[in-house]
Order: C-alpha cells, then sequence, then structure tokens
C-alpha cells in the first residue's frame, strides 16, 4: 500500500517499447548480474521500471505472508501548501504483521510538481 499525503507527479518514459526489447535482448545478463550478488531470482520476479513518481511525503507498507487478517492503522495531519506540514501517527499494533515505511514528516518544502516534461530516454541498442 501507498499513501501520499500531499500532491505528487508522475513521469514515465517514452521510450517503453525500446526498453522492451532491450529487456527481452538482455534477459540471461541480467540473471547473471543477479546471481553475482547471491540472489536467486525467476522470471516473474523482474518487474520493468518505465517512470516514476515523486512527492514530497509518503508511507508505503507491505504486509508479511498471507495472513488474511492483517491491518495496520494510522492517521495522518496534512497542512497543505508551498511548505506542507505533515504528521503521521501509526497504531503500535502492527509490529509482526507488516513493515511500515513512513517518508519524511514535519515541514516538507517545495511546491507541488507541476510542468513535469516527458523525457526520451537514451538506450544502448547494441
Amino acid at each position: 500500500m501507498l499513501y501520499l499525503p500531499v500532491g505528487a507527479s508522475r513521469e514515465d518514459t517514452l521510450a517503453r517499447v525500446e526498453f522492451e526489447k532491450w529487456i527481452l535482448k538482455h534477459i540471461n545478463y541480467c540473471f547473471v548480474f543477479v546471481r553475482q550478488l547471491g540472489l536467486e531470482v525467476a522470471v516473474e520476479d523482474l518487474i520493468l521500471v518505465t517512470g516514476c513518481d515523486r512527492t514530497r511525503s509518503w508511507t508505503n507498507v507491505a504486509f508479511l505472508g498471507s495472513q488474511v487478517d492483517a491491518r495496520v492503522s494510522f492517521g495522518v495531519k496534512v497542512v497543505d501548501g508551498p511548505n506542507s506540514i505533515v504528521k503521521f501517527q501509526f497504531s503500535p499494533g502492527h509490529s509482526g504483521v507488516a513493515v511500515v515505511n513512513p517518508g519524511p514528516e514535519g515541514m516538507v518544502r517545495g511546491a507541488p510538481f507541476a510542468n513535469v516534461k516527458r523525457s526520451r530516454d537514451s538506450l544502448d541498442k547494441t
């Protein structure tokens, strides 16, 4: 779960097809690299990232295992503006059930992202 308490922007590559072709051509090199790091990875574990989201604050939660009744509770207070103030509060009962990663809180500076340019990524076409 990803929670964004203040404005965010998204930027995606215009070269998605080129990325897809590159990864298909070089998939074996990717597996060799990962295995040299001592990791075991299956094809379904690979994710092709073709963009990014930018924000001044966030919280993400990952639930562990396949527990049907896993829950996390949190509250957030936001005073939004050019210098937003964000304050998170989490319930203590989530330990062992989920990993909670809160992003910046307090004063998070900067205007909301606007006028994001889409860029054409250069790729090694060999």
